[in-house]
């Protein structure tokens, strides 16, 4: 009897899974619940991931080409006299916390140079 690499790694996952004990991660995972994504989330707010409760400020929304919209949460809080790095997840599982400040349309950063062609060699 022969086997395919693939066939083997398959049994090996499942065996492994099977082993596991079920954490609320992978319980949460494993349902069929459709998150809805929050249309209404935009910079500023502040928000929380449903799975690893990870909250801070949203400093960046990012759409992709297939469809996906992810979110980068910067948290507020320190850790060991340190700045948190910011994350980045699935705009499905985020929830509003609260309404950030209303963000300006004008440009606050100072002069920046305008992009200029260089000449064509001759």
């Amino acid at each position: 009897m022969t086997f395919d690499i693939f066939q083997i790694a398959k049994r090996v996952f499942r065996r492994s899974i099977a082993n596991q004990p079920m954490t609320d991660t992978k319980r949460l995972s494993m349902t069929n619940t459709k998150f809805q994504r929050d249309e209404s989330i935009k910079l500023g707010d502040v928000v929380r991931d449903r799975i690893s409760g990870f909250e801070g400020t949203i400093v960046a929304i990012t759409e992709w080409l297939n469809g996906c919209r992810r979110i980068t949460i910067q948290p507020s809080s320190l850790f060991e006299g340190k700045p948190v790095d910011s994350h980045t997840f699935d705009a499905e599982q985020i929830v509003k916390v609260s309404t950030g400040p209303e963000l300006s349309k004008t440009r606050k950063g100072g002069p920046s140079i305008s992009p200029q062609r260089h000449r064509d060699p001759k």
